[in-house]
């Protein structure tokens, strides 16, 4: 079967796969069939370059961008098009409630949220800082949009650091603790309290053993609160084979659960002493085994091998002190213990003495600088470091040694000239008396979570810049009625200077006293637990600098906490001005059209009334010729937006239009504006005027030709009109239609006409008064009562 393409504005692996249509099956069918806003949002998701997915409809269907892949590993391309719930069901009792909560308009927000994800057929521990944002679209919340970054690296730098810190600290600690304690019994007490309260155990303990090897003695012990003390005689046989063989070897008996993992009689004999797991840690000299040292969890635990590399370095240590034999050799299996924790560690640590020569270095150190722990010991930082790294340094590490504690973000550079962002941390070392004595370096590779910072604040970077093209402002308040952030732009609506401190007494203030209670009662329902509406309004503005009065389109949501608590509500608000004055505009001049459409059928109706009908021929030529006059006088008014005309205009666009041998008018006058309610009347005057002058008078003679004159007034302004050249005049013995027309438009204008047929031709004065507005009421009084 021949697939089809769909196409799709993006490109990469994702996009591809949606525009060949592999995958109609899914839950989603096919790109055409989806809704716009589906359409919209895929496309800006997978341009994206920062992680992102859709979860849409019902069916919780996901779709997700080529950033994304690397988090769904071998889930790709499966995954596309699937229910979310298909895809991640181990993380559907977590993370369900969340994308439920944004479906029914509620974002989220987590920080290095730690969940169990199965990828590469293994299941582990993720982190990840994400959002959930409800898209809004007809009404309704098809889908949630999430944007997230795996964390999961910088969490693990985090413990691995901050308990690689705790571990040297605690060493350190323990070791000035006992040192200088008189006997055996005083030391091992403050040794099992110690690493007792450190791992968070219920008992520490320590035991001689007879020459047997089978019998020993619990000689002292540190119980947390609500656990036994367990000091006593004991046979080592009765915790099973398992203890036996292991102690006897020197290697530690690690228990996480004795109910499932030795057999029912041994366990009993450490459930018998409150004992669920252990730790127990042989020392053995000269082949046998001399004493035990143990850690014990009430119920099942899980060891890790920090914990057990722990347990044998503090045996170890205490052990070395209550047999003050063989120091020097216990010191280095100390040091070796030591080693092996911090080589273990994906860190740089180091141990430099006051002097800035390195004392201990991990193999860590050795890979980063390229040269072996000999070579490095003994050498000072400078030494190892060169000159130039060395000045980055120097400062941070003499308030270090000065007693202070030090952390910076910096970078370092490999021996291959390859640049790494680092995180330093410098720990004092102290002794008894306070005096420094060197301090830990504990070295961190961030490179990888500040390049993940720097795609975060990029993305950040450019969302700003879109509502800031988009002339979008932003606000934001705290707890529903708490402490009130506006931008510069928000503050712009309500006329508040830039950077001024606001609260929400400017912002009730700053409304329009017409529109502060519906818009009051629509942000008090927004932050109601019980109600969450979403804020949608509009409302004018009074500027609080400038007085001026603006429109402002807001739209906000309330977050709420688990409580129901009003968090914050936040929104964004648009200046929409220019769009109310536009509409206002429009409205004012449709209802000036519709006025001036039906004054306009008024008048035809009057003029077909009465005009002579006896003629056909001449009806139709008479009528035709007013109703056209009338179109021009609109065409003047619409090319004016039915404002005021000039009286030049008007004269122009009558006589320039229906007067054939135009070249024989000869006109001037002021530039004189008259309102729009004259602009007809005076129109139809010139028509009959010049009706008649092609009719009987001046334009009927070859050479005759008129003159039109109009002048501004003190009250008002006159218009003439002077034939010359024409037949001889004659005045008419009785007054037509158009000579009443006339004067009745004449009246309409607040106006007289007056008429003169001495010779050489037709003279036509009209005066208006423009004092008075009496005919504004009635555009067409005189008109009616014509018969």
């Amino acid at each position: 079967m021949t697939q089809v393409s769909y196409p799709i504005a993006a490109s990469g692996d994702v996009a591809g796969r949606l525009v060949k249509g592999a995958w109609f099956d899914s839950h989603l069918g096919p790109p055409p069939s989806w809704p716009g806003a589906l359409r919209q949002l895929a496309e800006v998701v997978l341009n994206a370059a920062f992680p992102m997915f859709l979860v849409w409809g019902p069916a919780r269907a996901l779709i997700y961008n080529d950033a994304y892949r690397a988090i769904l590993g071998d889930k790709h391309p499966s995954a596309l098009g699937r229910s979310f719930w298909e895809v991640w069901p181990e993380v559907r009792a977590q993370i369900e409630p969340v994308i439920e909560k944004a479906f029914s308009g509620e974002a989220s927000f987590f920080e290095d949220l730690q969940v169990t994800l199965h990828r590469g057929g293994r299941a582990e521990p993720a982190w990840f800082t994400f959002s959930y944002s409800p898209i809004p679209a007809d009404g309704v919340i098809p889908g949630v949009l999430c944007v997230c970054v795996e964390t999961t690296m910088g969490a693990r730098e985090r413990a691995t650091r901050q308990e690689s810190e705790e571990t040297l600290l605690f060493l350190d600690r323990l070791t000035r603790s006992v040192t200088g304690l008189g006997g055996a019994d005083a030391v091992m007490a403050a040794t099992t309290r110690l690493l007792g309260e450190h791992m968070g155990v219920a008992i520490c303990a320590y035991a001689d053993m007879d020459e047997d090897q089978d019998g020993f003695t619990i000689r002292g012990d540190w119980s947390a609160p609500g656990s036994p003390s367990i000091v006593g005689r004991y046979s080592l046989a009765d915790f099973g084979r398992m203890a036996v063989d292991n102690l006897s070897r020197g290697e530690p008996l690690v228990i996480n659960d004795n109910r499932i993992e030795i057999a029912p009689h041994e366990a009993a004999t450490f459930q018998a002493i409150g004992i669920g797991s252990t730790i127990c840690m042989p020392l053995v000299r000269e082949g046998k085994l001399r004493a035990l040292m143990a850690v014990h969890h009430v119920g099942p635990h899980v060891w890790t091998d920090r914990e057990l590399a722990l347990v044998r370095e503090v045996t170890e240590r205490s052990w070395a002190v209550v047999e003050r034999v063989g120091a020097e050799a216990e010191l280095r299996r100390s040091e070796a213990e030591l080693r092996r924790i911090t080589d273990a560690a994906p860190l740089l640590i180091s141990y430099v003495d006051a002097d800035q020569r390195y004392c201990f270095v991990n193999r860590a150190y050795e890979a980063w600088f390229g040269q072996s722990r000999d070579a490095i010991l003994g050498q000072t930082v400078l030494e190892v470091l060169g000159p130039s790294a060395y000045d980055d340094f120097q400062t941070r590490l003499e308030r270090a040694l000065a007693g202070e504690r030090v952390s910076f973000e910096s970078r370092m550079a490999y021996p291959d000239g390859r640049a790494r962002d680092v995180q330093v941390d410098y720990v004092p070392r102290r002794e008894a008396s306070g005096e420094v004595l060197g301090v830990y370096a504990i070295v961190t590779d961030i490179t990888t979570r500040l390049a993940a910072e720097r795609a975060l604040l990029e993305s950040e970077t450019r969302l700003r810049l879109a509502t800031e093209n988009a002339e979008v402002g932003l606000w934001d308040v705290e707890g529903g009625e708490g402490a009130l952030y506006w931008d510069d732009r928000v503050r712009a609506m309500f006329g508040v200077p830039a950077g001024s401190p606001v609260s929400m007494r400017d912002f009730y203030e700053g409304l329009h006293p017409d529109d502060r209670e519906a818009t009051t009662r629509a942000y008090a329902a927004a932050s109601d637990p019980n109600q969450r509406a979403l804020y949608d309004v509009e409302y004018r503005t009074i500027g609080a600098s400038d007085g001026v009065e603006r429109w402002v389109a807001a739209k906000g949501r309330g977050l709420f906490d688990a409580a129901g608590r009003c968090v914050r509500v936040t929104g964004t608000a648009i200046d929409i001005s220019t769009r109310k004055h536009a509409e206002e505009a429009r409205d004012l001049l449709m209802r000036e059209v519709d006025h001036r459409a039906r004054n306009s059928l008024a008048v035809i109706q009057s003029v077909v009334k009465l005009t002579d009908a006896s003629d056909p021929k001449a009806f139709k030529q008479a009528l035709h010729g007013r109703i056209e006059s009338m179109a021009r006088a609109q065409s003047t008014l619409a090319e004016n937006r039915w404002r005021a005309g000039l009286i030049g205009e008007v004269v122009r666009n009558e006589l320039l239009s229906s007067v054939a041998s135009a070249s024989r008018l000869r006109l001037s006058g002021d530039s004189i504006l008259i309102a729009a309610d004259k602009v007809q009347p005076v129109s139809m005057i010139l028509h009959e005027l010049a009706t008649n002058a092609t009719k009987y008078g001046a334009l009927s003679a070859p050479n005759g030709v008129v003159d039109i004159r109009w002048f501004a007034m003190p009250a008002g302004w006159s218009l003439s009109w002077q034939e010359r050249g024409g037949p001889p005049v004659v005045a008419p013995q009785h007054k037509g239609f158009g000579s009443r027309l006339m004067h009745s438009l004449a009246r309409q204008l607040n106006g007289t006409i007056v008429f003169d047929w001495a010779h050489p031709g037709l003279t036509m004065e009209l005066r208006v008064d423009e004092r008075s507005s009496s005919a504004a009421s009635n555009p067409h009084p005189a008109l009616s009562p014509i018969s």
